[in-house]
């Protein structure tokens, strides 16, 4: 009984306590709450709704054209045709948002890749007047406005202050591109650092793909040899299926034959190495593109040279072999070569060539009328002889006699 009473004491006691810790639990859980009521933001009874969906976002919208450079990159074809479609509907499609949507600094930065990837200009010009817009981004703005635009000094002067790194790395490649482009003509050095970072922020975009392409030319104008076989060799690795990849390599081998590159024999070497790697189908119209760059600036031993090869690679009655022996016998006719530089523009089939190839043709067989023929000696007219020859005949007379007279 004794022990059923103290059971029974026991448990009062603890529901008691149990009741107490309720309590005071239930006091400090309303002592937040009030709190919490007295620090929590004031709602609006009709918040603001979103300008637009967020899949008509512009920093949305712009995935696709990213997306299908990309594809330009690896050599899509359908890709490149794409690209020009998307520029032109997404033109439309930001020009026809809200303005409310350009306070979202994600949007302006898509604005501007939009821009500077090629598209419509014109789009900026809503967006450049919003307060709300970070410097940065207002800098942007104005810089891809004028290089939309074709005011290169100025949008040099807006693009060249902006660290790209400091942006989002896709926009920031885009950025550095464009930097490294309009810089190319006049800082070679802070050019290729341009396009160094480019690469580094948007590797294997079509970003990288141009910075590589323009790089490459730029080294080779800075004669960095080294440099040259590292940068083409990545070229040629990532990038092989470019489909601007055929038409820079014709670029890059006609520029070698028309300018002045630094540590040009060197070149020269290289460059025969590099064709070597391309299919002998395309080789030939590499050979020829040089040998007529070369003839053009007159680089006649590279003319030659490349000429001669095409000639070998080329099939027996082809317009291919009739431009070949065109610019191999014009070279010829120049040099010590003039007889198998004009029995060669003999065997041309005039009919293969095109206008301006025919120009060429006909310029070098009247080239080499000229150097062929002895210079026709006129005769000299009747003219009063100056004193001072008058003086040194005299002079000359007299020589002549002393020395007779010695004798």
């Amino acid at each position: 009984m004794m022990f059923r009473a103290i059971v029974l004491a026991a448990s009062v006691l603890t529901l008691g306590c149990s009741l107490a810790l309720a309590a005071d639990a239930q006091q400090e859980v309303e002592a937040d709450a009030e709190g919490a009521e007295v620090a929590a933001p004031v709602v609006p009874l009709w918040p603001e709704a979103p300008a637009v969906e967020a899949d008509q976002q512009p920093y949305i919208l712009i995935r696709a054209l990213r997306s299908v450079q990309d594809e330009v990159a690896v050599g899509s074809i359908t890709a490149h045709e794409r690209q020009r479609e998307i520029l032109s509907e997404l033109g439309s499609r930001l020009r026809g948002l809200p303005v409310q949507v350009w306070d979202d600094v994600r949007n302006v930065r898509a604005a501007v890749f939009f821009v500077l990837s090629g598209g419509d200009p014109a789009v900026l010009k809503i967006v450049i007047g919003r307060t709300k817009t970070p410097y940065v981004e207002r800098r942007l703005l104005r810089g891809a406005l004028a290089y939309g635009e074709g005011r290169q000094r100025d949008a040099l002067g807006l693009l060249h202050p902006v660290k790209a790194r400091d942006l989002d790395p896709v926009l920031g490649g885009m950025v550095a591109l464009i930097q490294g482009t309009l810089l190319a003509r006049t800082n070679s050095k802070d050019a290729i650092q341009r396009l160094d970072e480019a690469r580094l922020l948007a590797p294997g975009t079509l970003i990288e793909e141009s910075a590589l392409r323009q790089e490459i030319l730029l080294v080779a104008r800075e004669g960095e040899l080294e440099r040259f076989d590292l940068l083409t060799d990545q070229y040629s690795r990532r990038f092989p299926r470019s489909l601007f990849a055929q038409n820079f390599r014709r670029q890059f081998f006609a520029g070698v034959a028309r300018q002045d590159f630094k540590r040009a024999s060197e070149w020269i070497s290289r460059t025969q190495n590099e064709l070597m790697k391309v299919p002998a189908g395309e080789r030939v119209g590499l050979y020829l593109a040089i040998a007529q760059e070369a003839t053009k600036g007159g680089n006649l031993d590279i003319a030659k040279f490349a000429a001669e090869k095409a000639r070998e690679l080329s099939h027996a009655g082809s317009r291919q072999m009739a431009r070949a022996l065109l610019y191999e016998g014009a070279a010829r006719v120049a040099t010590d070569e003039f007889e198998m530089g004009v029995a060669l523009l003999r065997e041309v089939d005039v009919t293969a060539l095109d206008a301006a190839d025919r120009e060429v043709h006909a310029a070098a067989l009247a080239v080499s009328r000229s150097v062929g023929a002895w210079p026709e000696v006129g005769e000299v007219p009747d003219a009063e002889v100056p004193p001072s020859v008058s003086n040194a005949q005299t002079l000359l007379s007299e020589v002549d006699t002393l020395l007779g007279g010695s004798l």
